[in-house]
């Protein structure tokens, strides 16, 4: 009883078995060298390749479409192929037609079986980087006639269709664009106190290289601010073979260290722009020559008192920095600030002044020095001078070092720079006079 068992068992088995190959035969294609399991019933069907699959972001990149018609006996004729999202078709050799976003390629002449041709498109990847996907259509009409879909993509390659894009585009101050300054309300150009160029800035992509054919939206704001000052002007510019051109911002308030950002949608952002000054005025000068300004604490007046190389300016600021000097002395007046340039921008290392602080009475009484005697002078400059005793130190103000340290008076022995004079006036304001060189700073 035990055998028997056995046996039936053994020949229930092998019927099963024969009953799933029958099925499987009956279910394969007549013909053709596609797979039971990708061609559909009517045996229309084709692969397709993509090549490269990791474009950079930004960067014009030729892709290949390799198509290979996998029917057993229908003609392959016609192709349209879709850009992802984002991306920008700019040509299509041998198509007889394309947009930004699609390409027609008619007369392929792909007679079965396995007969295979590639299709070049050139594009511009999206510049945000990520994922995408390409779409194919292909048709029996050699000249994409029709409706509906005549062939379909083998499944099997429809993964060859989607890639990464490598990197993304980014924005850059040009080194010829960078902001060089002006004086309040002035347009900032790449040159100052002389006319320069506008500021620009460039769509770079995934490599950094220029996007020539980038009409990217970009904008500019004010990053660093040290004079809480306001930008005008055209702050959108379309790119233009990839570069956004600037040519009237402006500036309402004085400062030193101003930068600009630059952003567009989908780009990453610049780094900020090179830091600049504002000036309240830049006049040119033959010495001597003065200038002068107020603010609701304070009224300054800068002189030159050495000889000025012709075509040479006075940049003269009150207000927009702010930096402190060793110790528990306390700043009242705004700051004043002042150069000699030469029309490229150069500062002359060798330029004397002379400075005049006024400041109002009621700053003077709200500080509680009411005495002149006890009002000292914080200065800052390029170059090493004599400060009181413990008072020396050092800060950065636009991205570069000054001396800092309180002025001794002047003497026969202690030249500029130093403090001249200090009074009161019939009104009550205190007036601090000193002298001063080189690229300097000073508030009382």
């Amino acid at each position: 009883m035990r055998q028997a068992g056995f046996t039936i068992a053994r020949v229930s088995f092998g019927v099963l078995a024969a009953s799933l190959l029958a099925a499987a035969t009956l279910a394969a294609p007549a013909a053709g060298p596609a797979s039971a399991s990708t061609c559909p019933p009517s045996g229309k069907c084709f692969a397709v390749t993509v090549s490269p699959a990791s474009p950079t972001a930004g960067a014009t990149t030729s892709f290949a479409f390799t198509i290979t018609n996998e029917a057993a006996t229908q003609q392959l004729g016609s192709a349209q192929i879709s850009a992802p999202a984002g991306f920008v078709i700019t040509g299509a050799p041998g198509a007889k037609s394309f947009t930004p976003s699609s390409a027609l390629f008619i007369n392929l002449g792909l007679n079965p079986p396995t007969t295979t041709t590639t299709l070049t498109v050139n594009a511009i990847p999206v510049c945000s980087g990520g994922s995408y996907q390409w779409g194919i259509e292909a048709k029996q009409s050699n000249d994409f006639s029709g409706t509906g879909n005549d062939f379909q993509l083998d499944p099997a390659s429809a993964g060859n269709l989607s890639g990464s894009v490598a990197g993304s585009c980014s924005l850059a101050f040009t080194g010829d664009g960078q902001p060089a300054g002006a004086a309040v309300n002035a347009v900032i150009t790449s040159g100052f106190p002389s006319p320069g160029g506008p500021v620009k800035v460039e769509v770079l992509d995934g490599s950094g290289k220029l996007v020539t054919g980038s009409t990217a939206a970009v904008t500019v704001a004010i990053g660093s601010n040290p004079g809480a000052g306001s930008l005008s002007g055209t702050l959108t510019v379309n790119a233009s073979g990839g570069v956004a051109s600037f040519s009237d911002l402006s500036i309402d308030q004085p400062g030193d260290g101003y930068t600009l950002t630059a952003t567009s949608p989908g780009i990453t952002p610049a780094p900020p722009s090179n830091p600049f000054k504002i000036w309240v005025s830049a006049q040119p000068c033959t010495a001597p020559c003065s200038a002068s300004s107020s603010t609701a604490t304070t009224t300054a007046t800068v002189t030159t008192t050495s000889p000025i190389p012709a075509g040479d300016f006075l940049a003269f600021g009150l207000g927009g920095v702010d930096f402190s000097c060793v110790g528990t002395y306390q700043r009242v007046s705004d700051t004043v600030s002042f150069n000699v340039l030469s029309p490229s921008g150069v500062a002359l290392s060798t330029a004397q002044f002379t400075v005049t602080l006024d400041i109002n009475k009621t700053a003077v009484l709200a500080s509680g020095r009411t005495g002149a005697s006890q009002w000292e002078t914080c200065y800052a400059s390029t170059k090493s001078f004599t400060t009181l005793p413990n008072t020396s130190g050092t800060t950065v103000i636009g991205g570069v070092t000054y001396q800092t340290g309180l002025l001794p008076d002047c003497s026969k022995t202690q030249g500029a720079p130093c403090v001249q004079a200090r009074h009161k006036d019939m009104a009550g304001d205190v007036i601090i006079t000193f002298l001063a060189s080189g690229d300097p700073y000073g508030w009382g």
